[in-house]
């Protein structure tokens, strides 16, 4: 059995390249800041990584953009058995009714006398549509301007323009509505792919390349740990 070679595997997936990547990235970052089911947003997450694959290819050589394939690819997996560990997105049957609304409770900020609630955004799923849609068309209007250009993309390549502002835009939407570690984590790494993405046109080293594999190594276990800690806070309560 001839096992195809990493260039043989590009070609094969030369129809996925381009702007088509491009339209499949942006569908799982809307249903990472869409949805909070962790088995769907984690399946858009391992999508995600392996379509960006092919867009680090039109910027990297082809072995180093395996090396950020198997990063996403061992981040994903850290995310899942800290999920299933938790058992994430289910709550606790001993907690009474008032304990999961105190978990729940807004926190308030106090500055000497004066004390005021934290301003979270509302994350109601029609709110978070509405947030995309508005994301979206700033983007859209962004990439119509004449003279717009990120620095450093080759002229040849405006479809990298798009994806990296999808993934930083909707990355960082995802942050600021998500409730809890891990689906913040989520949207966190959106938003690093994009940064990657942008910055491997910058800069292609080896050493940088390490740096940023063990930058989201450990901000997966920091996610992890921080998943596994809320859960712990809510056995707590039981207690």
């Amino acid at each position: 059995m001839n096992i195809p070679t990493i260039f043989e595997l590009i070609e094969r997936f030369e129809f996925l390249r381009g702007y088509t990547a491009v339209l499949i990235v942006l569908v799982t970052a809307v249903v990472i800041v869409l949805f909070w089911d962790w088995r769907l947003a984690l399946f858009a997450l391992i999508v995600q990584y392996l379509v960006v694959s092919l867009l680090f290819v039109d910027l990297l050589d082809p072995r180093l953009a395996v090396v950020k394939l198997l990063t996403g690819m061992f981040v994903c997996l850290i995310l899942y058995w800290t999920a299933r560990q938790v058992d994430y997105g289910h709550v606790p049957p001993d907690l009474a009714a008032a304990e999961i609304k105190a978990i729940g409770e807004e926190k308030q900020l106090k500055l000497g006398q004066w004390r005021g609630h934290i301003w979270r955004v509302p994350t109601s799923l029609a709110v978070r549509l509405g947030l995309v849609v508005v994301v979206l068309i700033f983007i859209g209007w962004l990439t119509r301007l004449p003279s717009f250009h990120l620095p450093g993309i080759p002229d040849a390549l405006p479809h990298i323009d798009l994806a990296v502002l999808i993934l930083v835009g909707l990355g960082l939407l995802a942050m600021a509505v998500s409730r809890d570690p891990l689906s913040a984590g989520m949207g966190l790494f959106t938003f690093l792919i994009g940064f990657e993405l942008y910055y491997s046109a910058l800069e292609q080293s080896v050493a940088m390349l390490a740096a940023l594999t063990g930058l989201n190594l450990a901000l997966a276990v920091a996610i992890a740990y921080l998943t596994q800690a809320r859960r712990a806070a809510w056995y707590a309560l039981i207690e």
